[in-house]
């Protein structure tokens, strides 16, 4: 039997318990790390403005209503040719990859910068292809005024000669996805067309908080 003298001994638990604090050290600075978004943060964040009208099942819609949410919000319209459907599909991306639980703790909300055209029947038949689970929001016009500006939303209508669309007009308008945290804090946008992973992993990142 070899004997490891004393001296040694007291050495070699010296090291032991250096690696083990320098193990926990290392573990503990990882969970302490501040999470990173992958969206554009707001910074400082800011309280989100409110939005109210009406759900495409008729009932009244508040977004401060949906309560200790994550809030995930576009505009868009029904009429759109291009952007609207891409962004519908991405949201609903988004909904798919997220765990039942995290759900749970998720609104998506449509609202129609189209409020002369969207009703909330349209918008129920057109939202409702995407993800019957989906908000979609009409607004008055006094309301939707204030609320593009609040979130910095630009849509305007560009008319067309008859020929070229039965709609009689497009909408051209921005392409964000704004998230808004439990506490109904404006938290991040997205561009329309982001990765649904990236955007995912930031909503189920607040759902879990």
């Amino acid at each position: 039997m070899i004997r490891i003298p004393k001296t040694a001994r007291a050495m070699y638990r010296l090291a032991v318990i250096w690696m083990a604090a320098a193990l926990l050290t290392s573990v503990l600075s990882g969970c302490s790390q501040e999470y990173k978004f992958r969206g554009t943060p707001y910074d400082p964040v800011i309280p989100a403005p409110p939005i109210n009208g009406v759900n495409l099942d008729n009932t009244p819609f508040a977004l401060d209503a949906l309560g200790k949410r994550v809030k995930v919000v576009f505009f868009g319209y029904t009429f759109c040719p291009d952007v609207c459907p891409i962004t519908l599909a991405n949201m609903k991306g988004v909904y798919e990859t997220l765990s039942e639980a995290e759900r749970a703790e998720t609104a998506f909300v449509f609202v129609t910068v189209d409020p002369e055209r969207d009703s909330p029947e349209r918008l129920a038949t057109y939202v409702g292809a995407f993800n019957p689970d989906f908000y979609g929001v009409q607004l008055q016009a006094d309301e939707l005024t204030r609320v593009k500006s609040d979130y910095g939303v630009y849509a305007e209508k560009r008319f067309l000669e008859a020929s070229q669309s039965a709609a009689d007009y497009l909408i051209d308008h921005t392409a964000f996805v704004y998230i808004i945290d439990k506490e109904n804090n404006l938290r991040e946008i997205f561009a329309h067309d982001a990765p649904k992973a990236d955007i995912a992993a930031d909503v189920a990142y607040l759902a879990s908080r």
